[in-house]
């Protein structure tokens, strides 16, 4: 049987074990919330990159968004692309089915609109993709 003051300080370590571990999962939580907010902010920047324009003004956006993915790769987001991929519902967001000739691409992603973004095993937004559907199916 264990005195009172030894289980008293074996509880303290298990109660102060539980609030760290409580607290590292909410600072996960919230730095992806945040780094999910900013995902658009991505996106734009990429639209403007491929928009074209002035070369000095796109240099100076390629730079913030180098400098901006950077900054969320600390974070642990990672992208990933989807082209070429069978689709897969739980990582892709089926935006538009087209028609293909070649079975090989039926249920395969042919196009991809926006890339999608995890942190670790969470999805922080799927691939947003065009699928292939061959125009025979039997």
């Amino acid at each position: 049987m264990q005195s009172p003051v030894i289980q008293a300080l074996a509880d303290l370590e298990a109660a102060k074990a539980r609030v760290d571990r409580d607290a590292a999962r909410l600072r996960e939580e919230l730095s992806a919330e945040l780094v999910a907010e900013l995902l658009p902010v991505l996106d734009n920047l990429d639209r403007s990159i491929a928009a074209g324009g002035d070369e000095a003004v796109l240099q100076g956006v390629r730079m913030v968004r180098s400098q901006m993915a950077r900054v969320l790769e600390k974070y642990g987001l990672e992208r990933f692309d989807a082209l070429g991929d069978v689709f897969d519902p739980r990582v892709h967001d089926a935006m538009s089915v087209a028609a293909v000739d070649s079975r090989a691409l039926d249920g395969v992603v042919i196009d991809q609109w926006e890339a999608g973004y995890r942190i670790g095993d969470r999805l922080l937004r799927p691939a947003r993709v065009v699928v292939g559907r061959h125009r025979n199916p039997m």
